[in-house]
């Protein structure tokens, strides 16, 4: 049973990981998770670091049956021996932790966002209060 909080360490994640797009996004997810893993997501079309992010259940596409999804659901799942299929535990990890990875990534910038604009709007309000005070006079 995975813990219910994970120690995310960002630093293995580039700076500008939520600008990657396309091939530089892909060859982040094999170099962090894995390769079958940014093949399963390159063969969805994630992508992106939001993309991913916003993207529900990854694994949701395996249930469908497409010859285009043959060869990815080979190496992604495991075939019981009732002819039943699961997802590799591992892979499903691996993208989990990843997908965290990228939300504490992107909270992190959220709130630099959010403390560069408070300045500013400090600034107006401020700036709003001595007009309202001149007129006041």
């Amino acid at each position: 049973m995975p813990p219910t909080t994970l120690n995310m360490d960002i630093t293995v994640l580039p700076p500008d990981v939520l600008s990657l797009y396309d091939k530089s996004f892909y060859e982040l997810v094999r170099k962090l998770a894995a390769p079958t893993e940014a093949d399963l997501l390159e063969l969805q079309g994630i992508r992106s670091a939001y993309s991913l992010i916003h993207t529900e259940d990854i694994f949701n596409i395996l249930k469908y049956e497409c010859k285009a999804l043959d060869q990815i659901f080979k190496k992604v799942c495991l075939q019981l021996d009732d002819n039943r299929y699961i997802i590799k535990p591992g892979c499903k990890s691996n993208l989990r932790y990843f997908t965290q990875l990228l939300n504490v990534k992107n909270q992190e910038h959220l709130k630099t966002i959010a403390l560069r604009i408070k300045p500013k709007q400090t600034s107006n309000d401020d700036d709003n209060n001595s007009n309202n005070n001149t007129l006041a006079s």
